[in-house]
């Protein structure tokens, strides 16, 4: 009786150690799920958005779409969706592992002079770990911005097309490890007709 008592107790101890591996390894699965989510909300629609208003950038009288690029930086204008017609100024920075967005809306309607109200600012992505998100290219192909250099006065009208680069950590406590997503745009008035 002692015996199978002892049988009894090493077969539920051998048991026991294999629903603690199966349960370890899916706990940690759904850690690396739950990490993806994280990330992938953060980073995909954040570079859907840029793309988007960065391909509908118009100039501002005679001021070029894009006002000022770098690796860390872009400011461009772009028509909102409100009547009457308003203009907006967009502004994207990376500093400090966070990417935010700002927003200036015209005060006037109906063309330029344009003048511009008070930004509104917002994050939109934290926990960014790349140090340059923008590169600007030219229609030759040549890159404007080399390393995440700031683009000339010079060569503001020859961009042509964005490139937005993202690399996401999960926050504190929720896994390792990083995502990186990538898109770009190709502007539709890279420069001004007048």
């Amino acid at each position: 009786m002692l015996i199978e008592l002892i049988v009894a107790a090493m077969l539920m101890l051998i048991v026991l150690s294999a629903f603690t591996g199966l349960y370890t390894m899916l706990g940690g699965r759904a850690s690396t799920v739950e990490k993806q989510e994280v990330l992938t909300a953060q980073a995909r629609p954040m570079l859907d958005t840029m793309a988007a208003e960065l391909q509908d950038a118009i100039c501002n009288g005679t001021t070029q779409p894009i006002t000022s690029a770098s690796g860390t930086q872009v400011t461009f204008t772009t028509p909102d969706r409100q009547q009457p017609y308003h203009l907006q100024q967009i502004t994207y920075t990376l500093a400090g592992g966070v990417l935010s967005r700002q927003v200036a809306l015209s005060t006037n309607t109906g063309g330029p002079p344009w003048t511009m109200g008070t930004a509104r600012a917002s994050t939109t992505a934290t926990s960014v770990t790349n140090a340059t998100v923008f590169d600007f290219i030219s229609s030759s192909g040549a890159d404007l911005s080399p390393g995440g250099a700031a683009v000339t006065a010079a060569n503001l009208p020859s961009i042509a097309k964005a490139t937005m680069t993202l690399v996401v950590a999960p926050p504190a406590g929720r896994g390792s490890g990083s995502l990186t997503a990538e898109t770009s745009a190709s502007l539709r008035t890279p420069t001004c007709n007048s």
